[in-house]
Formats: C-alpha cells, sequence, structure tokens
C-alpha cells in the first residue's frame, strides 16, 4: 500500500474509535484483536448496565481506545494490561482503573484504586460521546455506582454531563 492509504486508514481508525496510539507515536493498539482472557473480578465500583437493551459489539473496545488516549495525553501509558475484554489502565487521573466486558449479562464494570467519584463521570462521559459518534443517540444504559460493598447508589443518566473532558472528547 502507498503511504497515503496507511494514513488515511489510521486517521479512520482512529476517529471511529477502533484503534488508539499506544506508547510512542508509532504503535497502535486495535483493542477487538486482541486475546479474550480475564483476570479475577476483584469487586468493583461502578456498573454500566445494558441489560435492558444491549451492549452492542465494539463499544467496549472503543471505550478503551478512548480511555488510553486521554492516559497517553498524560503518561505513556506503557504500564497498562489490556486484553480483548479487560482493560487495567495505570495513572488514570492519579490513580488505577480496571474495565471488564461481561458479555453474559450485557455490563461493562469499572474498579478504581482509589475512591475519586469523578472516575465515573470520565468514563460515562465518554460512554455518551461513543453514543451520540457511533450509535446515534440510541445506545440505553443504566449506570449503578456502589460507594461501599454494602451499599449501592443508581447515578442517573445526564444528558448534560460537563466536565474537564470536553476539550478532550471534542478533539478527537
Amino acid at each position: 500500500w502507498n503511504h497515503d492509504q496507511v494514513d488515511f486508514f489510521v486517521d479512520l481508525m482512529k476517529r471511529t474509535m477502533l484503534m488508539s496510539t499506544y506508547g510512542n507515536h508509532n504503535t497502535f493498539l486495535i483493542p477487538s484483536l486482541l486475546r479474550d482472557d480475564l483476570p479475577a473480578n476483584k469487586g468493583y465500583q461502578c456498573v454500566f448496565d445494558f441489560s435492558e437493551t444491549f451492549l452492542p459489539h465494539g463499544l467496549f473496545q472503543r471505550l478503551v481506545c478512548l480511555c488510553l488516549e486521554y492516559v497517553a495525553r498524560n503518561t505513556m501509558g506503557e504500564d497498562s494490561v489490556i486484553r480483548k475484554n479487560y482493560a487495567k489502565l495505570n495513572k488514570f487521573r492519579g490513580q488505577d482503573i480496571e474495565l471488564w466486558e461481561d458479555k453474559a449479562h450485557q455490563k461493562i464494570k469499572v474498579s478504581t484504586s482509589g475512591d475519586k467519584d469523578d472516575i465515573v463521570h470520565v468514563v460515562q462521559s465518554m460512554l455518551f460521546k461513543i453514543n451520540i459518534d457511533v450509535m446515534n443517540g440510541r445506545l440505553k444504559w443504566r449506570t449503578i455506582v456502589r460507594k461501599k460493598v454494602k451499599t449501592k447508589k443508581s447515578v442517573p443518566k445526564s444528558e448534560n454531563i460537563r466536565t474537564d473532558l470536553d476539550g478532550f472528547l471534542n478533539s478527537l
């Protein structure tokens, strides 16, 4: 292939959130091509539940691409562990974050190393971006946040979440 065609496909895959830069600027990651092995789930603080509708194929991989791009703006993200249905990202807003795709139950589970509540809003904002840009606004889910192991709190879906991500999400 010509170099121009490769640049076109790299740009297309990044814009459709199917690929992200990983490490240096000449290395790319396509999460949907990775193996499907998951580490043990040690618990989670947040669940994005798509069971009332469906969890589209490729949504989790797009979310991982957005998260990787976000981490890459602050660090190289080289200590991250990425699988087809699992991602552990280091230094995501100052703490580690783990994401699991539970295909059987139509859920995406999120776990963090700390207590920052804004991480849920950051990930939810990324899901809103995917919903608008890729799913034409038709994607529906329920967000459940666990503050502690015994307490559950539902976070209502808000169309107008404003975070410091606006510039980042608009730049993609």
